[in-house]
């Protein structure tokens, strides 16, 4: 069943799976993040759905928000490298 809801991430929400190939297995804080992006508004607001769906966890440190990719974050990341995506 979450295999399917991988999937389902994987064809709607591409320029989130760009999101998350970039966070790779590294922490950044969100303003670097966004600007190797090129995304500010958008990707933002695409690191805020990824959190709310799990893929993302995002935990303040001294005024820094720091992301960081889950356990699930890191199978859609693995699942779209086997794709090609």
């Amino acid at each position: 069943m979450k295999q399917i809801r991988l999937l389902r991430i994987l064809i709607k929400e591409r320029a989130m799976v760009r999101l998350l190939k970039t966070l790779g297995d590294s922490e950044y804080p969100t303003r670097d993040l966004l600007n190797k992006l090129g995304a500010y508004g958008y990707g933002h607001k695409l690191l805020l759905k990824a959190q709310r769906i799990g893929l993302v966890k995002r935990t303040v440190i001294k005024n820094k928000v720091y992301n960081k990719l889950t356990t699930e974050g890191k199978k859609v990341v693995r699942l779209a490298k086997q794709i090609g995506v």
